[in-house]
């Protein structure tokens, strides 16, 4: 419950750490480290896919006799759901995981992959501190094992 909504907090919390991070040269790298933990948050969000892919492949194994009966060819949205799945684990590379053409792309495929319509805004309340809690302990992991993008390693 609480991995889906990543993706919502990350579509709408990047783009305003891209823009403070222009506006505000001087605290860039603040900003820069942000958007690095924001995208290395994105491998939840992939796990909690995968896991709904399984439950409903585990789903369909349950009623074979409707396994053959009006199957259309997924075609697009399957690749389009692999690669959302996929290119978050390119975040655990320090490089990717800095870049600000991949959290563009990211943005952009997510929003793509879900638009706002079909958003999952039940318990706000909820799952507003919990990705706050979240985010944190991603933050101080990556502090602690000097993998921010600004660290170096003594």
């Amino acid at each position: 419950m609480y991995l889906s909504f990543i993706q919502i907090a990350y579509i709408c919390t990047l783009p305003l750490l891209l823009a403070l991070q222009r506006i505000h040269s001087n605290r860039a790298d603040t900003y820069h480290r942000l958007i690095a933990v924001s995208n290395l948050l994105l491998i939840g969000y992939s796990v909690f896919l995968i896991r709904q892919l399984i439950g409903l492949y585990q789903l369909s194994s349950l009623f074979p006799s409707l396994q053959g009966k009006n199957q259309e060819d997924p075609g697009f949205a399957l690749i389009r759901l692999s690669v959302v799945m996929v290119l978050p684990f390119f975040a655990l590379l320090k490089k990717v995981r800095e870049n600000l053409l991949f959290s563009l792309l990211m943005i952009v495929l997510l929003y793509w992959h879900s638009p706002f319509q079909y958003w999952n805004l039940y318990l706000l309340w909820i799952k507003i501190p919990a990705y706050l809690s979240l985010f944190s302990t991603a933050y101080a992991l990556l502090w602690l094992f000097h993998k921010m993008p600004d660290s170096t390693r003594n």
